[in-house]
């Protein structure tokens, strides 16, 4: 059955917004600094505010499809044109999952493994799951962002003696910088990530209209979690330093020590960030495949383009990933596309069908379905 629960979306938005912010934070870091945790906070709330506009605006609607959606908000061509930009960002996003993933294994962990081998065995065995059906992505979710959550308390317990709070103050100690307002437009972005899961709405089964309950309950978790990253690496490493750190939640957990004996703290970390960029890699992949799917594409058109599409991320994640200089160039520029493919772009189309849905512009399934006879 390809039809998932209201529920399941809790977890389809972890699965593809937590791991960007928490893995690479040097990104914004350096144009906030000591304020980065109040546009953390400011960006919170207005991701929060955008996706539950979205989803109230696509519970009310009478179209399901995001593709119809999108094509009945600003007309077929350019609502193909706007779908098209958005599975652009959606195979960029593939190729950030491995290209980040390969990269901080290299750094951080394994040093004298090759990026190439990385990308090998992170990008192979996604192509045996990602040809699965959805109950199967689901399920990895899950069960993938349930250890995370634990390891992600276990670690925030294990790395409390090694923070202080006062590196979090000032507040403002230059005023509002042109940096600050940077800082929220990326990490904005970065949130935007949650609209990968648009092309899953029309899987989901809402009988009991519990979907903007279930959507709170994912935002809520998702931002705490965000917050409390940011707060927690510039407390341990001060501003400053945070900002020249590739990578510094991965160096955050060599601090755990105890007894000079149980240096475990990187087990916790590679869960985190090998399972979690895993499972942003596979719901992204998945979400093309969807929108394939609506296009009418065909099944055996579908397993070559999982193929085709996977070597293209393994040879643009190879270069993208040679040097870390260059990646980080490119996480910069990043940021900026999914603000705008993933955020400015659907609030726009939603707020458009808002609009005609009230004016009742929208002509609904009654009379799209006379039309067709």
């Amino acid at each position: 059955m390809d039809k998932i629960s209201p529920g399941h979306l809790i977890f389809l938005i972890l699965g593809v917004s937590i791991v960007s912010i928490k893995t690479y934070p040097r990104v914004f870091i350096a144009n906030g600094l000591r304020d980065t945790w109040v546009a953390v906070i400011i960006s919170s709330i207005i991701i929060f505010a955008f996706f539950i506009y979205i989803m109230i605006v696509w519970k009310n609607s009478d179209e399901k499809n995001m593709i119809k959606l999108y094509q009945g908000a600003v007309g077929e061509k350019f609502g193909n044109v706007l779908i098209g930009l958005f599975v652009l960002t959606l195979f960029i996003t593939l190729i950030e999952s491995a290209s980040v993933e390969a990269d901080s294994m290299n750094q951080v962990m394994l040093i004298e493994v090759p990026k190439w081998y990385y990308l090998l065995f992170f990008i192979v065995p996604a192509i045996f799951i990602v040809r699965k059906n959805l109950i199967a992505i689901v399920i990895i979710t899950m069960i993938g962002i349930t250890f995370i959550m634990i390891a992600g308390i276990n670690l925030g317990i294990l790395t409390t003696k090694y923070k202080d709070a006062s590196m979090l103050f000032p507040v403002f100690e230059n005023g509002i910088t042109s940096g600050f307002i940077l800082a929220i437009l990326e990490t904005l972005g970065l949130y935007g990530c949650i609209s990968i899961t648009l092309p899953y709405l029309s899987k989901i089964q809402d009988r009991r209209g519990t979907i903007i309950r279930n959507v709170i309950i994912g935002l809520i978790i998702l931002i705490q979690m965000e917050i409390m990253s940011t707060t927690g690496i510039l407390t341990t490493f001060t501003p400053f330093r945070a900002a020249t750190l590739n990578y510094p939640k991965l160096l955050q957990t060599q601090l755990v020590s105890y007894y000079q004996y149980f240096d475990f703290g990187e087990l916790y970390v590679m869960l985190q960030i090998v399972g979690g960029w895993l499972l942003k890699y596979l719901i992204s992949f998945f979400a093309i495949l969807i929108i394939f799917r609506n296009y009418n594409m065909s099944k055996k058109h579908i397993e070559y383009s999982v193929f085709i599409i996977s070597s293209l991320v393994l040879v643009a994640s190879y270069y993208a990933s040679r040097n870390s200089l260059l990646l980080f160039d490119l996480l910069n520029i990043y940021q900026y596309i999914c603000l705008f493919n993933f955020v400015l772009v659907p609030f726009m189309v939603f707020a458009i069908v808002d609009v005609k849905s009230r004016l009742n512009i929208l002509p609904d399934k009654d009379d799209k379905t006379e039309q067709s006879t």
